[in-house]
């Protein structure tokens, strides 16, 4: 069977779940999809970390040129099954910003649909055919939504953006409610939120639940504060919602988390 020239794309089944990769700049647009499983995902740009669930139907992509720091764990009892897709960076124009496609991890029904379908005809032996109309078709979709010229009406400008993330970083500790979201982006509710979830991949509701689990990471590392202080700190109204959320997003209790950070 000739390999494919168009794009690459290979499977993987990861049953421990857990892991850490660095991967050097390349000149490739990396496509990594959840096919089955879940995880926790970090991602290291210089000295900070980002953080994100990667649940089955999740994307992330890694742009040509960008050098790649991540780990993971899973916290869903299943194998982490994932399919990966590379792209030529020849594939897009060389006057084509590829920035605003860079993303942790977002859901993208159609492109993991096309991963298990593309993964299947390569498997039967598909002909370079297939692979350069999938990668046409891949290089189109990704690029489309950044065309559009006009983000107030199709997603939060950069300038909401800051300004709803600001609020919730400032108000971890206290109730925040979708109107007070709504009204930093100047919006209604039902505008909001669904510009918000365009914008970002996922509802304002977990969005902030993952900005309150990054806090509370960050303080059972650096402190000896007690766990249900760090849980109030970072927003959860009781100690059992706390653990109960914790455990579910990051795959083990705080205690255990602190234990393993030290």
């Amino acid at each position: 069977m000739k390999p494919w020239q168009a794009l690459r794309i290979r499977t993987d089944t990861d049953v421990e779940g857990v892991g850490s990769l660095q991967k050097p700049a390349a000149d490739v647009l990396s496509i990594v999809v959840m096919a089955d499983g879940a995880c926790w995902l970090e991602s290291r740009k210089g000295a900070t970390w980002r953080t994100a669930t990667y649940s089955t139907g999740d994307i992330g992509i890694t742009v040509p040129g960008k050098e790649i720091t991540i780990r993971w764990r899973k916290f869903a009892a299943v194998p982490l099954r994932t399919v990966h897709i590379d792209l030529p960076k020849a594939l897009f124009d060389a006057d084509v910003d590829l920035t605003p496609v860079d993303v942790l991890s977002r859901p993208d029904p159609v492109i993991t649909a096309m991963a298990t379908a593309m993964a299947k005809a390569k498997a039967a032996g598909a002909e370079e055919l297939y692979a350069q109309c999938a990668a046409q078709y891949l290089a189109a979709h990704l690029l489309a939504p950044h065309r559009v010229r006009e983000p107030e009406r199709h997603a939060l400008s950069d300038g909401q953006m800051r300004k709803v993330v600001e609020y919730m970083r400032t108000n971890l500790p206290n109730r925040i409610m979708l109107d007070d979201l709504a009204k930093e982006a100047a919006l209604s509710r039902f505008h909001f939120l669904r510009l918000f979830t365009a914008r970002t991949g996922r509802p304002p509701l977990k969005f902030l639940t993952e900005l309150r689990i990054a806090e509370a990471r960050r303080r059972l590392q650096n402190s000896d504060e007690p766990i249900a202080a760090i849980g109030r700190r970072s927003g959860f109204p009781s100690a059992s919602h706390f653990s109960a959320t914790f455990s579910r997003y990051v795959g083990c209790s705080p205690t255990e988390y602190r234990l393993r950070s030290r």
